[in-house]
This record gives C-alpha cells, sequence and structure tokens, in this order.
C-alpha cells in the first residue's frame, strides 16, 4: 500500500498522522503550507476540492476528511485492533465517539477561532465566543464524566475514537484546568509512542 499524506501540522491532518503512526504503517508526508496561497491551486483542488488539509492519497486513490480517513484506515487493518469488529456490542459506542468529535467537539472551538483570529474583525461577533465556551464546556463534562472511572472511550481499550475525540482537546488542553479527568486523558495519550514519534517528526 503506497500511501501520500497532504498534512500542515496542527491542524486535522496530525490526526490521521498519529493514526498512521500507530497503525505503523510507512507512509510519504507532503508539507503543505495552509497559509500560503498553495492550496488555492487548480492543481491541488484536484487533491482537496476545499483546497483544506488532509487528503491522502492511497495506491491512487485520493480521499479527505480526517474522521473519514481514519475511519477506513482503521477497518482496513483489524489485527492492529484499534476499533472494535461490527459484530461487537462495542461497536455502538466506537461509532458514537468517532462521529461525536466532529458533530459536537469540533463546531464551537472552530466558530471561535473565525471569531477571534481568522476573520477580520469588522465581520467578527464577540458574543459568540463566550456561547460557544458554555457549549464546549458542556462537551468537556460530557467526556468528563464518560472517563471518571476509566482510561479510554471504548470498553476502556484505546481505539482511533480517542485519536479523534483526544486530539480536538488537544487544541483546548490549556482550558482543562477544571477538568482534572481530561487532562489525565490528554496527558495519557500524549504518551503513547506513536504520538511522540509524530510529534518530534514535526
Amino acid at each position: 500500500m503506497n500511501i501520500k499524506l497532504y498534512h500542515t501540522p496542527e491542524t486535522r491532518a496530525d490526526r490521521v498522522r498519529w493514526l498512521l503512526h500507530e497503525l505503523d504503517i510507512p507512509y510519504k508526508l507532503v508539507p503543505i503550507d495552509l497559509f500560503s496561497g498553495q492550496t488555492n491551486t487548480a492543481e491541488y483542488k484536484k487533491i482537496h476540492p476545499h483546497g483544506l488539509v488532509p487528503a491522502i492519497d492511497i495506491d491512487g486513490h485520493v480521499m479527505f476528511e480526517s474522521c473519514a480517513i481514519c475511519h477506513w484506515l482503521t477497518d482496513m487493518f483489524p489485527d492492529k485492533k484499534l476499533a472494535p469488529s461490527l459484530a461487537s456490542t462495542d461497536r455502538q459506542q466506537y461509532e458514537q465517539w468517532m462521529f461525536y468529535a466532529p458533530a459536537m467537539m469540533e463546531p464551537p472551538l472552530w466558530e471561535n477561532y473565525l471569531h477571534t483570529r481568522l476573520l477580520p474583525e469588522s465581520n467578527r461577533v464577540a458574543e459568540i465566543v463566550p456561547w460557544n465556551k458554555k457549549r464546549f464546556n458542556k462537551v468537556k463534562s460530557v467526556l468528563e464524566t464518560e472517563l471518571a472511572d476509566k482510561s479510554y472511550l471504548v470498553n476502556d481499550r484505546f481505539t482511533t475514537a480517542d485519536i479523534v475525540t483526544g486530539s480536538v482537546l488537544m487544541w483546548n488542553s490549556s482550558e482543562l484546568d477544571d477538568y482534572p479527568v481530561l487532562r489525565g486523558y490528554v496527558q495519557r495519550l500524549s504518551e503513547r509512542p506513536a504520538f511522540a514519534v509524530m510529534t518530534d517528526a514535526k
């Protein structure tokens, strides 16, 4: 399997790179400067039509959307045991947390990034920021409760769901002071050898 990962550090592309290291799959890293205009070319938009990262080329077939990529790669390598089998009752919880990250975790953080840093000041809506902080605090409370008596989300065993949800918490790690369970969870994830290799290689 020949893999090329189109990647910008500190973006959703990191979760795909982390997973590739967890799976111990060789790949070629294609660095992308997301903010230089490199992704606005017609050539790159053949790879990712929105000019974003990540995208992945697997034996000449290109795929984008980080969670979809993680889902597909995990199921392609069942021997790595990073997802429960389809026949397992744990699969329901796994799917739940895989979709929780993009549906519930990312939107408030992304909206706050837009309205504090990315949009022109004249287009920012200051009132959105505290509202989104409340939304994300609810998410953190849900996860704090879920992880109160276990180390990982699905049957207390590390899976790709932990990569997907954990990567979002890492974006917000400076605001976990009131969530000791989540602080421990993020620390535990950051100590995984595959994560360390991924971050050291940046």
